[in-house]
């Protein structure tokens, strides 16, 4: 170290230590606990995402969706076990038959295992009831009542889903046949436009139309949102994921019943913005089956309700699939 004299000029140099100061941050108790729970395929899928190539985020991406198939798969075929265990157990203890039982998981409607006909696996008055689809008479005759022209101008303006249009154009000839079905797909088109719904548009004090009957808003929201209170806030909706996937449940059973259980996807995949794979697979969660097709040199994907029930199993993957 030089000490500089001003009243002479020079410059005396002094021995000093050397010293290079370096941060310390202090590690949290919360980061050590966080970083010792992940595993090394975690850390190393989060390295990947990060700093990897295209094609190893896309690997990680792609094993990533097939695991949360395989646990939707997984959550379905638990869901099949256990109500087979709950109709055994009414069946010993003889509190009723077990055709009766209704059970059901947080996405599947109720359903009866021991149907004997596709009709019969899931009944209309627990996807709608009655009430619901009466208040509907009034804004279901526009359906009934459609002429070419109507239907060209709605295909035009987009007025209503290509699905929708594409069932009124082979109604029943019988009228209260005819009418049913217009109720029906016109609760469909409400029910299709609510799936479609972003998160921000349903935190709004009146998320849904006001145009629409107030006892079909009601029930949308009572049967597919929660509400959340918090302290000094007012009531909030919100849709999670098991509801969100009911609702779809609710569309899938409705197009089936609709389409006599054998059901092309093409429309929905078009109309719900989803992948032919996502409905495929939801398809099997309600205990389809699925075939495909080629049609004009472009695939298409049937959904089919047979009995009886056949809910999907889950399958180990084989070593020589594994990425890593």
């Amino acid at each position: 170290m030089g000490v500089h004299d001003k009243s002479t000029g020079k410059i005396r140099v002094v021995p000093a230590s050397l010293i290079q100061l370096e941060p310390w941050f202090k590690e949290k108790e919360d980061d050590i606990a966080v970083a010792a729970s992940i595993t090394f395929g975690q850390k190393h899928d989060a390295l990947q995402t990060d700093f990897g190539s295209g094609r190893s985020q896309r690997a990680v991406n792609k094993r990533l969706r097939d695991k949360l198939d395989g646990d939707m798969v997984a959550s379905t075929a638990e869901t099949a076990i256990n109500s087979t265990q709950v109709e055994e157990t009414a069946a010993d203890t003889s509190v009723s038959p077990a055709s009766e039982l209704k059970t059901q998981s947080d996405a599947i409607p109720p359903y009866n295992i021991d149907a004997q006909t596709p009709d019969e696996v899931y009944m209309l008055k627990d996807i709608v009831s009655s009430e619901v689809l009466a208040c509907l008479t009034d804004a279901s005759s526009a359906l009934t009542c459609a002429t070419k022209e109507d239907l060209a101008t709605w295909r035009k303006d987009k007025t209503y889903y290509s699905y929708i249009l594409d069932k009124v154009e082979v109604l029943s000839d019988v009228p209260q046949a005819r009418l049913l079905q217009g109720q029906c797909l016109m609760y469909l088109q409400y029910l299709m436009t609510f799936y479609l719904m972003k998160s921000s548009q349903l935190r709004t004090k009146y998320p849904l139309p006001k145009e629409w009957p107030m006892r079909v808003r009601d029930y949308v929201m009572d049967t597919f949102t929660l509400e959340v209170k918090e302290p000094g806030q007012r009531i909030k909706r919100c849709v999670p994921n098991r509801m969100k996937d009911l609702a779809l449940s609710h569309i899938l059973v409705m197009c089936l019943k609709m389409n006599e259980f054998c059901l092309d996807i093409s429309h929905l995949i078009v109309d719900l913005k989803l992948s032919a794979r996502k409905l495929i697979t939801h398809a099997s969660s309600l205990g389809c089956t699925s075939k495909k097709s080629k049609r004009d040199r472009r695939d298409v994907y049937t959904v089919i309700l047979k009995v009886p029930l056949t809910f999907p199993t889950v399958k180990d993957r084989a070593t020589k699939n594994k990425i890593f």
